[in-house]
């Protein structure tokens, strides 16, 4: 749920840079009721606002005759979500009132079930030095309409995006009524405002001069996971993250940090074993795979997602079905396998096992490697004092034997676990 009580769904689909003739397939199916999206994520740069809402009225119809399930005419068909952002040449007042005004037309269509629209900032201004951002050029490229409307904002970089924020605000206000009656006129609503791409200075600002607080922010995975402040603003101010890049970033990371990803790997396979074997979906099918357990992962981090799926196969193993049966299976140490995973697959700096050894003998220890074909032991840690903790990155199945210097204490461990986790191992008496 959004800090303005609007229940918002975890788990989408991004169509922005969807080829504009898959559109129509991957949102039919998508609504089908085993699939059970509700959530979809696009740009108005992007041009394809009415693209969608026509798919979405042609599925829905589908499912009001149906045709293709045993949906009830008489049932409700439940709200859908959509996530859009104004483009960075709209900035400025008037700008930003024009492309509202634009997307809610091209969204209108969709007259059989309710769209709440979550209408975002897509970037704070433009700039050049972004290799594909062109701001004098996209200016040039402009109606003439959408010029006369404002100044150009990439000669206004600093505030342009505040006046776009006080038309977000206004255009928020306008629709608060219509969030909160019932009516017989399906039209769209905006349920919720935010801000994408926004650096932490920027959100600092923002929050000083809003009015309307934003609801949502949507960024890289990467932030996510690597930017702390700008999280905890996030955060501290209760706002909803949504993460795009999640899919590229993470599953395309198997070939930098192969044992990283092993960690994925290995959950799934724990975890479809555990599901299959309880027998709960013998009546139909449910695949989980690494994409799977990175999306329940992510969810459960508190972080929305809406990966881009243009085969069906994907978009299966990324439905809130599939995430729904594996997140109660993230357990803590599986999650905190995965807290060293993935951000180690992300930077492509791989993962190995850590284990720890705790000395409690009266004396020093010294800790050695067995090689796992000689049996030759290599020293690895020379005096290790009473009390003293000293942790080692190994590999599983890799074994190690500690010794008082006296060698009249001997102890091995073997290590039992994956990568990604952790062993802690005590040397006593």
């Amino acid at each position: 749920m959004l800090s303005n009580e609007i229940e918002f769904p975890l788990v989408g689909i991004g169509v922005g840079n969807l080829q504009h003739e898959l559109i129509a397939e991957v949102i039919s199916s998508s609504l089908q009721p085993d699939m059970d999206i509700r959530l979809i994520d696009t740009a108005h740069a992007s041009s394809n606002e009415g693209i969608i809402a026509n798919a979405i009225l042609n599925a829905d119809t589908e499912l009001r005759r149906g045709r293709k399930t045993n949906f009830k005419k008489s049932d409700p068909l439940p709200p859908i979500h959509i996530v859009t952002k104004v483009w960075y040449t709209h900035l400025g007042y008037e700008r930003t009132k024009i492309s509202v005004k634009e997307t809610l037309k091209e969204l209108g269509a969709v007259n059989i079930r309710q769209v709440y629209v979550h209408m975002l900032l897509h970037w704070p201004r433009c700039n050049d030095d972004i290799e594909w951002m062109n701001c004098a050029q996209e200016e040039e490229n402009l109606p003439q309409s959408v010029k006369n409307a404002g100044p150009p904002p990439h000669l206004n970089k600093d505030t342009a995006w505040e006046d776009s924020w006080r038309a977000l605000e206004e255009v928020y206000e306008e629709h608060s009524s219509k969030r909160n009656r019932k009516s017989k006129r399906l039209e769209p609503i905006i349920a919720s405002i935010g801000v994408s791409n926004f650096e932490i200075d920027d959100m600092r600002t923002l929050k000083k001069i809003a009015r309307v607080q934003p609801q949502l922010y949507q960024g890289d995975v990467w932030k996510a996971f690597y930017d702390p402040l700008l999280l905890r603003h996030i955060r501290d101010n209760n706002i909803f993250f949504q993460a795009y890049g999640v899919m590229n970033r993470i599953m395309g990371g198997r070939e930098h940090a192969p044992r990283a990803f092993s960690v994925l790997e290995d959950i799934a396979r724990e975890i479809a074993s555990t599901l299959h074997a309880s027998g709960e979906y013998a009546d139909k099918p449910l695949v989980v795979t690494e994409a799977t357990v990175l999306l329940a992962y992510c969810i459960n981090y508190g972080i929305g997602i809406f990966p881009r799926a243009s085969a069906a196969d994907h978009r299966r193993e990324n439905s809130p079905e599939a995430i729904a049966a594996v997140r109660p299976h993230i357990t803590a140490e599986r999650f905190n396998r995965l807290q060293l995973a993935i951000p180690a697959i992300m930077k492509g700096e791989d993962v190995n096992v850590l284990l720890s050894f705790m000395n409690n003998l009266p004396g020093p220890i010294q800790i050695h490697w067995i090689h796992q074909e000689t049996g030759e032991e290599v020293l690895v840690k020379d005096l290790l004092q009473p009390g003293e903790v000293d942790v080692i990155e190994t590999h599983p199945g890799h074994r190690f034997v500690a010794y008082d210097t006296e060698r009249e204490v001997r102890r091995e461990v073997e290590v039992d676990v994956g990568y990604g986790a952790r062993k802690h191992f005590r040397v006593e008496l």
